[in-house]
């Protein structure tokens, strides 16, 4: 049977369609079922633009890198004292090119080597952010901070008002044990909705 998960998006902010999968080899509690475990990537994706008014939207839809092999330099840097290992919520200033949500809230944020300090799980402004269940590497003082690589899959596609746009596999083929699925309003007016279904 078919799988189906639903999402409204009226805002800006990257909203997660399909998060990673997590494999699990532990039989600890009871047998495992790997379809289940493993949703693998989505078999078609519908898109429509839902918006009253009959306006364009344009829309961008990406896979995001979330583990620390694949990983891109924000130019964003700490700008404080070393911060330890702690697993409260830890609010870092930053330097360099300046914080934004679209970059950091949500995102897991890593050291140059790959090594994972913590997900931001907000922005306070650009020279602030939140860590609101610690980090696990120590921080320190001009730190380059990275996230997850992106790879667009639609890229400033316009969809007319009233208008659906169906994504099929292979072009929706990725391995969604390494890459979420993330998409995005890049403009917003007044009414506008997109109605999501992704089908596994």
């Amino acid at each position: 049977m078919a799988l189906f998960e639903y999402y409204k998006v009226s805002t800006t902010d990257l909203t997660t369609i399909s998060a990673l999968d997590a494999v699990t080899t532990s039989y600890d509690s009871g047998p495992i079922n790997s379809a289940q475990v493993v949703k693998g990537s989505p078999k078609i994706i519908t898109i429509c633009n839902a918006d009253e008014s009959g306006d364009a939207c344009t829309v961008e839809l990406l896979i995001n890198s979330e583990f620390g092999t694949n990983i891109t330099d924000t130019g964003t840097n700490a700008n404080e004292i070393t911060n330890h290992v702690t697993s409260s919520s830890l609010t870092l200033t930053v330097d360099g090119t300046a914080a934004t949500d679209d970059v950091f809230t949500g995102e897991k944020v890593y050291k140059s080597d790959g090594t994972l300090f913590g997900t931001c799980t907000a922005r306070n402004s650009g020279t602030e952010i939140v860590f609101g269940s610690g980090i696990s590497q120590i921080l320190a003082d001009n730190d380059d901070l990275y996230t997850g690589t992106r790879y667009h899959l639609l890229h400033n596609v316009v969809i007319p008002g009233g208008s659906t746009l169906v994504l099929e596999q292979p072009e929706l083929n990725y391995d969604s044990t390494l890459y979420s699925l993330k998409f995005r309003l890049t403009s917003v007016s007044g009414s506008q909705i997109v109605n999501i279904k992704v089908e596994y």
